[in-house]
């Protein structure tokens, strides 16, 4: 009961951030014209429904950083789903769900999970929050590893995955590159442009299982740092930077890519099977990456989006890495609709 008394208060948390973040900066952008209108065409009197499939997971891959090894990659058995949406004035309301027929694949197992993000794109920065808690693992390369093994996927039900955290992202050349474009479909990017980014990340990350996360199958050199490793956690905070650029061809088609690296730092332990925890302090890599591609006009939106964000921790040894990963994929469909003075004075209205 107080697990899900957590995840009703995350839930609306994560809902109140992302309404005050992206209404704050439409008003901005309508009232001060903090863009270049020749690279960037804004729509505060438009609204813009959608329609998109999403997949959302969080993932973990045991990986050797040299020499030869097999790597464990354990993926949740999330859904695909189909959602309808609209955007107003930087207000976002989107409705999603896992349809049986978008989700026939079996032999994954199940996998229950509450996973919380919120990406919210301003005139100026852009803003990650993750909430995840998943429970129930598949090993997407069990036959890679394990050819003869008697099922499709070596199935982890006691795998538990826990991500909360932020992450800021400043955009330097906000006047002429905008990331809602690509990612929300509230506007339209008319140029090429790009931007230097710059910011920091906060994480507290965690792993747990009943039994060794690293099987006992046949001699690998995994097994050399992280056999019988049961637990795994960690707390790191650090600045980041990057670039991020949108190619615009044809003034209609873009390819956006944008990618941030963090130095991030903090405790990490660890804890195997009959073994006392082992705690330190460590310097880990993180990598935020986007994409985004397709067809953009001020009256529709056709496009595929990407997410992920990576973040390592470290054995003792430093030859081993299990990386967190958190990820979203969607493609949507937007047509912006220009409204009737009756249907703006009721939206006008409401508290947004």
């Amino acid at each position: 009961m107080q697990q899900k008394v957590l995840y009703f208060i995350l839930y609306f948390l994560f809902l109140a951030a992302d309404l005050q973040a992206q209404s704050i900066e439409v008003d901005r952008n309508t009232t001060l014209r903090d863009y270049d209108t020749a690279y960037v065409q804004t729509f505060p009197e438009r609204l813009t429904a959608r329609v998109y499939l999403s997949r959302k997971a969080t993932s973990l891959l045991f990986e050797r950083d040299e020499g030869p090894g097999n790597n464990l990659n354990y993926q949740p058995n999330s859904t695909m789903n189909f959602g309808i949406g609209a955007t107003y004035k930087g207000f976002t309301l989107n409705l999603a769900y896992g349809f049986g027929f978008l989700n026939q694949e079996e032999g994954k197992g199940e996998t229950q999970y509450l996973d919380l993000q919120s990406h919210l794109y301003g005139r100026r920065y852009a803003i990650d929050l993750f909430g995840q808690f998943y429970t129930g693992m598949y090993l997407e390369n069990t036959q890679d590893i394990r050819k003869n093994f008697p099922r499709p996927y070596y199935l982890r039900p006691d795998i538990n995955i826990n991500i909360l955290g932020a992450s800021y992202s400043w955009l330097f050349n906000s006047t002429e590159f905008s990331y809602a474009a690509a990612m929300v479909q509230n506007e339209y990017q008319k140029k090429s442009a790009g931007s230097f980014l710059a910011g920091g990340k906060f994480l507290m990350l965690s792993a747990q299982s009943d039994s060794s996360m690293i099987p006992y199958w046949e001699s690998d050199p995994l097994n050399d740092s992280l056999a019988g490793l049961t637990s795994m956690s960690g707390i790191l905070i650090g600045p980041g930077g990057g670039y991020a650029h949108t190619f615009v061809a044809k003034k209609h088609w873009f390819v956006t890519l944008s990618l941030e690296l963090n130095l991030m730092f903090g405790p990490v332990s660890y804890e195997r099977e009959k073994q006392a925890k082992v705690e330190e302090w460590q310097f880990n890599p993180s990598v935020d990456f986007r994409m985004a591609m397709g067809y953009n006009s001020p009256q529709t939106f056709v496009g595929i989006s990407f997410v992920q964000d990576d973040t390592a921790l470290h054995d003792r040894t430093e030859t081993t890495a299990a990386i967190f990963g958190v990820g979203n994929l969607r493609l949507n469909y937007a047509k912006r609709f220009q409204l009737n003075e009756k249907w703006k004075g009721r939206l006008d209205k409401l508290p947004f």
